[in-house]
Order: structure tokens, then sequence, then C-alpha cells
């Protein structure tokens, strides 16, 4: 429960900080030319948007691994292309990347390699159906679900209308894996009717319980200040209890969040007023409490405990063999560890007592 009257600075500080679950690194074709996007992201890393909001993650995605050459090759394999973006993460630790994997190209042993060399590193898995030409039903994504299922790590998918990116195809590749938690970017995209499809997706696997599913909303209403659908996306989830499974994505730097920006307007001044858009359509449309409630899930508290709350370390070794141990498995080690090492001083003192006393 939120309460203004008796924690101000709490609220204020909370809902000023932004976790963006869908950003990208590396290039993509624009108008036929392959442009460099990397270090447009720097504007929202480095400095406060212009509303004052603070962007405490960027959850980032080498596009280098999606986009193609005039051969139609990849830009970089899955191993290189998520070497560079560890690259970038080392350096920047507001950068949370996660690993691009490339099915029917690629192999899931190079993920597997890259989490071995690297632990502890990649917070979860991308994939962009669309670039790879293959519908998310299909099995050459098994490998490389079942490794996420085995280090308990989310996978963010590209939706959209096209057979190969339906939602309703992902649905039915996470029913497949009810272990692993599926997000869908851009809410399944406009076309086709996706964004009510996935919203039912959404509040029928909560239900259910038959998978575990969760979207983005980048480019949702993107030419509307007044964020109708959203309005009709959250009151729906709100009303079957599904809130936490909304999350806030903006698709950056690509679109108007990059380059120029669009219109006259600055890729960081665009990013700041899609931010004060969709608070200000929830604050008008809910109470005061609930629209608290609703800014700090879909901004910050769902990615972080999505993306960054983990009760369950693993250790992946190069054999593919992944080690899991609870957090109590830990808490008891470390309590047997202190009762035995406090047993062992007792003893000594004991023995040197009756030496003495001899």
């Amino acid at each position: 429960m939120y309460v203004n009257k008796v924690l101000p600075n709490k609220i204020l500080n909370f809902r000023r900080k932004i976790i963006d679950s869908h950003v990208h690194v590396g290039s993509w074709n624009e108008n036929g030319k392959l442009k460099d996007y990397t270090k447009d992201i720097d504007i929202f890393i480095k400095t406060n948007l212009e509303n004052g909001d603070t962007i405490e993650k960027l959850i980032v995605s080498n596009l280098d691994c999606m986009a193609k050459d005039s051969n139609n090759h990849f830009l970089f394999d899955e191993y290189i292309g998520n070497k560079k973006i560890l690259d970038l993460a080392n350096k920047n630790n507001k950068i949370a990347p996660l690993a691009t994997c490339q099915p029917r190209y690629g192999n899931v042993e190079n993920i597997v390699k890259l989490f071995s060399e690297n632990p502890n590193k990649f917070i979860g898995f991308k994939f962009h159906p669309e670039q790879l030409n293959l519908a998310t039903n299909n099995e050459a994504y098994f490998p490389y679900i079942e490794f996420a299922r085995k280090v308990n790590l989310p996978c963010l998918f590209h939706s959209g209308s096209s057979d190969v990116s339906n939602p309703s195809h992902t649905y039915d590749l996470a029913k497949k894996f009810p272990d692993v938690k599926f997000i869908m970017a851009h809410w399944g995209a406009e076309e086709g009717g996706n964004y009510d499809k996935v919203t039912d997706i959404i509040i029928e696997s909560v239900k259910t319980k038959n998978s575990q599913i969760y979207a983005d909303i980048s480019w949702v209403d993107c030419n509307n200040k007044q964020k109708p659908t959203l309005k009709k996306i959250i009151t729906k989830l709100k009303e079957e209890n599904a809130l936490d499974r909304i999350l806030f994505g903006s698709d950056a730097p690509l679109g108007r969040f990059g380059g120029n920006g669009e219109n006259g307007i600055s890729p960081q001044k665009a990013y700041s007023e899609l931010i004060d858009d969709i608070k200000n359509m929830i604050k008008k449309e809910f109470s005061q409490e609930e629209a608290e409630e609703i800014i700090n899930k879909i901004f910050y508290k769902n990615s972080e405990d999505l993306f960054f709350n983990k009760t369950t370390p693993q250790i992946v070794t190069q054999n593919n063999k992944i080690t899991k141990k609870s957090s109590k498995t830990f808490i008891w080690t470390a309590v047997a560890i202190t009762f035995i090492a406090g047993l062992g001083l007792i003893l000594k003192n004991y023995n040197q007592n009756n030496k003495t006393d001899k």
C-alpha cells in the first residue's frame, strides 16, 4: 500500500527509477543501409531524462546477431555477437545483457560456452523469429529453451502479425516449457488484433498455470498521447490480478529513440514524453493508490522481479551440466561450517586448559 502522507520521499524516488526491458545496441537496416546504434543509448544512461526520471537498467540485446548483410548472413554469430555486448556491459553497469540466440543457424552449445566463461553476466535470452525466418513453434528452439529452463532465465521473443512471430505460436512453445518465463515483445504488435490476443493469452496463462507469459509495451499507442489501448490492457490485467505480467519497454534506440529523432523531437525528449504520457494516463484513469502501484509495477518492479530477483543461483559448466543450490542450502551450509569451527575452537581451548592443569 502506498501512503503519500507518510512516505512522500520514498514514493517519489521509487517512481523515478526506470528499468527498460527492451533496448538494443548494434546495427540495423535503415532505408537500405546498416546504421550502428550502439552509441545512441548513451543519452539514456549517462544523464537524467528530461522529466527527471533516471534509468537504473537497460535490458539490452545485440542487433548484430539479428541483422543481416547483403549476402543474407548475420553480421555476427551468436558467440561473437554476445561477447561484444558483454564488453559493453562490463564498461557500464546500467547495461544488463540478453544472450541473442540463432536457432537453426547456430548451436545451443555456443550459448552454453558463453555462460560457462561468463558466469552470472547474462540475465536472459533474446529471439527474433522474423530475422530467423523460423516460426516460434518450431522444434529448433527447443534446445535453447531447455537451457533457459536449466539456468532459470526468461526469454524475450519478438512478436508480430506474421506466421513466424505470431503470439499464438509463441504461446504454444511456452506451454511446452511451463517452467520458463516468456516475454512477448511489442504486446504482439498492433496488426491483426494482437493486442487483445496477447492480453487474453496472459490472462489464460495466469488462470490455468499452463505457462508463464509476460509482454512489453514497446510501441503500444505510440502515436496517441492518451494511450487508450494501454488503458484497456491495464484495466483488464488489473481485473484478473495479472498486473505483474506487464513490462515497460521502448525498443530504443530504434525509431524516434535513436539518431536525430523524429519530427524535430530529440530521442531523449521523445523518451521522456513517452514515460510522462503513460504515467499521466494512469494517474487520470485510476485512483491515486492504484496509480502508484501500477506505475511502480510497469516501470520498475515487474522487471526487477523477473530479471534480477533470483532465488536459485546456478553454476554452469562447459559440459552443459547445471548445478542448482537453493539459498536455504547455502545458509545451512554456512551455519554448519560456523558450528564446526566453533566446536573446534572449544575443543582446542579445552585441550590447552588440560595441559596447563597437568
